[in-house]
């Protein structure tokens, strides 16, 4: 099977593919461009035209805004499985962020006119387009109620406690991407982050540059509580 053929197979096992039927899925699939891209590859700029619906197949994306002052503010981190630009492309709207690649990332390119004529056609794809739309919502809820109401340790121990999965420790997660964009995915400043690292030594975090080495997943589970109730 060639990369593109195992990359449309890989595509069927993500969410917003999943629950479409197969007449469906193939007509989508008949318009997918597979598209690589290398660290700090820009798929496409705050004020363009949406023209497209990106889904991650393997890496990250960041979206980041500028303010009209000139501020950039990183505004989300997408993975595997995850859409971008969905909304906005079926409305033909214009992009209100920059999507740039953190690392390699692989994404499935689809023609935001050939989703909008088969949502016409396929209630499942429209309640899928829906499904992704209010799950960044509840996301953007709960990003905005961790950054008004939680310290930096919190914050830094959520993040730590999402690469570990299901797994007691000890192990050895790899930080998805840069402490830069760490830092500003969680709200904070790098040298902020640092600190904060240095402080949950205490509790089992080694970080040895790309490495967070973890000694008692459970342990950081229950500091997050002890936290919780301080504040």
């Amino acid at each position: 099977m060639s990369t593109a053929g195992r990359s449309l197979e890989a595509l069927k096992m993500l969410p917003f593919f999943a629950t479409l039927r197969a007449d469906t899925f193939e007509r989508l699939a008949s318009a997918v461009r597979i598209e690589r891209f290398r660290k700090g590859d820009t798929l496409f700029r705050q004020g363009e035209k949406a023209a497209s619906i990106f889904v991650v197949i393997e890496g990250f994306l960041k979206l980041s805004r500028v303010s009209p002052q000139g501020e950039e503010t990183l505004i989300r981190i997408f993975g595997r499985g995850e859409t971008v630009a969905e909304s906005v492309a079926v409305l033909g709207d214009d992009h209100t962020t920059t999507a740039e690649a953190t690392g390699p990332v692989t994404v499935a390119r689809l023609p935001a006119s050939v989703v909008a004529q088969v949502a016409r056609e396929a209630p499942e794809l429209s309640l899928a387009i829906l499904t992704e739309a209010s799950a960044k919502i509840w996301a953007l809820m709960d990003e905005i109620e961790t950054l008004k109401a939680q310290t930096a340790d919190q914050r830094v121990l959520r993040f730590l406690i999402s690469l570990c999965g299901s797994s007691p420790g000890p192990l050895t997660a790899r930080l998805p991407y840069t402490k830069g964009d760490i830092a500003a995915y969680l709200g904070l400043k790098q040298e902020t982050l640092s600190r904060s690292f240095a402080r949950l030594k205490g509790v089992g975090v080694d970080i040895d540059g790309r490495d967070a080495h973890i000694t008692d997943v459970a342990g950081l589970k229950a500091e997050v509580e002890r936290l919780n109730r301080i504040v």
